[in-house]
């Protein structure tokens, strides 16, 4: 039985992709009096390969999910342009849940009166979220159909998997349709949608790490993405997960002791009343991967929220996890290693999930999720699909490589992620067919993805990418999986650029600069300025995540820059960290004063630079390049007036370069050369 990828016929129909979801931002038309008005939903007849078994058990529990719309949502995604961009007034400036609910947040009238109303129907209203936009509800089937004036049927599939599903959209009175845009909850045929990826017994692995069975262990990844420790350890930095279910603490702390890791509070927040458990041994090893790659990435993190809900459906089960952290709001970097097609998903479900991540955004909630472990073509081949939350315009995309390492594992190539000729998956990406192109995806006029066969008019996805391929992939622990596994897929991606993210904000906080939030505004900046003095991403110019021998359809091809296979690629840890805590010195608004009297003293594979420091200096950025071969050496951030730079090669000239750096921008004393001693 195949649980986490079934096949579903599409539900959206051709003229669905448009620059915004049809009714996403306006309620339904006032119905005649007393005519019941049909609302979006995701409830999705007929199954093909389902079997009718009879009608749902009348006292059956069930939790839906109503979706209320922003009062303004164009002044919403406003702000949140507003707030991600240097040198703006509001750059940073970002809202509280209650800020927001009140600028933002659906209205108070039409929710008193969907609560009023939801208890009038012997219904028990959920948690109330802060801004309003999503009431979880549950009662029993029987008062569901009838408040719904649907009917719950129960089906078993080909593989004899149950679910139950509504015969119809719901159809609400007049006076409770105008105030919602969605309902979601009607079909339980999609549960758990993670997406990582167990390496086969047959398969043999073309890297060999220091982990168990010759995966990679937490170190390797450290050291082949560049990643150096947290800077600014005072600055505590708390992280999150979305998952579908528990999973045995006994699991992360076999992978904690295997790779010798400090133990980070890891926190159960149950969503719509989730009492944990462990429901599905693939969710199980879902959820130990995702937290052991928070920790493997940034052993300093010091609290991990996992948000649980494993009873509800997928989507319902997404959008209020959404709407928790939302209303948390404890956590600034969240990884989400799930998702289906858009057309699997629902414009029902889409259209609420972006409500809520619009509010994320303007919080400065960073949110990665995984691109999907099928390359160009989702569920449903032969055609062209991307995947739910990852083509989502508030969050960043994370696709998936093939990742190969030097002696001591050090970085030597990536290539797309690509065996679907074996069966094995590949990265997921491709366009949107329902959101148009996002401003940050529009660099100096023109889409960045058009040089690689992307979209000008709609969203493009990636955003960035990570290893991916099991081929590749990490070593982590799940006893009733079997113990230690290989495992890749994008699931191990999106959460190992959620925790290199709170590397940066550690950084970015510690210069007073602030938390960074929503990543793409910033890393699109970085992507689009090629020929910067040091690269930030390890750009992935080979491969495709496409096969036309076996599906006919080409995918989409790797290249130099953006492209939806990899987006703009991995990161090379310590010089993204710099770049990205240093955006907002790059307006030079208010600069600070350049350093003062630069002195260099060479030895023989070292340099110690000293300066003064300039009015109004923060920190220090260390420039520094070999003479000879013009080869970039790491980037260095100090605090402090005076650094050595090590590991130098003994008779050689090196030119350095010292950046003061503050909020209001950034100043460079002028170069010196130095030559290393024999």
């Amino acid at each position: 039985m195949n649980h986490f990828r079934p096949h579903q016929p599409r539900s959206l129909g051709a003229g669905i992709r448009s620059a915004a979801l049809v009714s996403v931002f306006s309620a339904p038309a006032l119905a005649a009096a007393a005519t019941p008005v049909p609302i979006a939903s995701d409830a999705r007849l007929p199954h093909m390969a389902a079997t009718l078994t009879g009608r749902t058990q009348a006292d059956r529990m069930i939790t839906i999910s109503f979706a209320l719309p922003s009062r303004d949502p164009r002044g919403a995604a406003d702000f949140v342009a507003h707030v991600g961009k240097p040198g703006d007034p509001l750059y940073r400036q970002y809202l509280t849940p209650s800020e927001y609910a009140e600028r933002f947040g659906a209205s108070h009238v039409d929710y008193d009166a969907l609560v009023a109303w939801v208890r009038a129907n012997g219904l028990t209203p959920g948690e109330a979220f802060t801004a309003r936009t999503v009431l979880p509800v549950t009662g029993t089937a029987a008062a569901l159909e009838k408040a719904l004036g649907l009917k719950f049927n129960d089906f078993v599939k080909t593989g004899g998997e149950k679910f139950y599903e509504a015969d119809s959209t719901a159809k609400l009175p007049p006076e409770i349709a105008t105030r919602i845009s969605g309902v979601l909850g009607l079909s339980s045929y999609n549960h758990f949608r993670p997406m990582a990826r167990t390496l086969s017994a047959t398969a043999h692995p073309l890297e060999s790490g220091t982990g168990p069975q010759g995966a990679f262990a937490a170190v390797d990844l450290r050291k082949a993405y560049n990643i150096p420790p947290q800077s600014f350890t005072n600055k505590l930095q708390y992280t999150g997960i979305f998952e579908q279910g528990g999973f045995f603490t006994s699991d992360v702390a076999k992978y904690i002791s295997e790779n010798r890791l400090p133990t980070p509070k890891i926190v159960v927040r149950g969503v719509d009343g989730y009492g944990g458990g462990v429901d599905d041994a693939g969710v199980e090893l879902e959820a130990v991967l995702d937290i052991d790659m928070h920790i493997a990435i940034n052993p300093a993190v010091t609290k991990i929220t996992v948000y649980e809900d494993g009873s509800d459906t997928f989507q319902v089960a997404l959008l209020d996890s959404f709407a928790a952290m939302a209303t948390d709001h404890a956590v600034k970097s969240i990884s989400v290693s799930y998702g289906q097609d858009e057309a699997l998903q629902g414009s029902a479900a889409i259209a609420a999930e972006n409500t809520v991540l619009t509010q994320l955004a303007a919080q400065g909630t960073a949110l990665f999720v995984s691109s999907g472990d099928d390359g160009a073509y989702g569920d449903e081949p032969p055609t062209l699909n991307v995947s739910d939350p990852a083509s989502q315009p508030y969050v960043t995309a994370v696709g998936g490589t093939t990742l190969f390492t030097g002696p001591r594992e050090v970085f030597y190539a990536e290539e797309t992620w690509n065996d679907l000729g074996a069966g094995d998956g590949a990265t997921g990406g491709g366009i949107s067919s329902i959101w148009a192109i996002p401003s940050y995806q529009m660099q100096f006029g023109s889409s960045v993805a058009t040089n690689n066969g992307g979209s000008a008019s709609y969203r493009n996805v990636p955003d960035v990418a990570s290893v991916a391929n099991p081929l590749t992939g990490v070593a982590v622990y799940s006893a009733i999986n079997g113990g230690w596994i290989t495992i890749g897929g994008t699931s191990v991606a999106a959460p190992i650029w959620a925790s290199f993210f709170s590397l940066a904000n550690a950084e970015s906080e510690g210069l007073g600069f602030g938390s960074i939030g929503f990543a793409n505004p910033p890393l699109y900046t970085i992507g689009s300025s090629f020929g910067y003095f040091y690269p930030d991403f390890y750009d992935t110019t080979d491969g495709s995540n496409g096969d036309v021998t076996l599906f006919g359809m080409a995918g989409f091809n790797a290249g130099y820059g953006y492209d939806n296979t990899t987006g703009y690629g991995s990161f090379n840890g310590n010089n993204m960290i710099n770049e990205l805590a240093l955006l907002p010195t790059r307006t030079n608004t208010n600069p600070p004063a350049p350093p003062l009297d630069l002195t260099a003293t060479p030895a023989a594979t070292s340099v110690t630079l000293k300066w003064k420091k300039g009015k109004g200096d923060a920190a220090y950025l260390l420039l520094g390049y070999n003479y000879q071969t013009f080869q970039s050496l790491p980037t260095t951030l100090v605090t402090s007036t005076a650094s050595t730079v090590t590991g130098l090669a003994k008779n050689t000239y090196y030119e350095f370069e010292i950046e003061a750096v503050s909020k209001g921008g950034s100043a460079t004393a002028a170069p010196i050369i130095i030559q290393t001693i024999k």
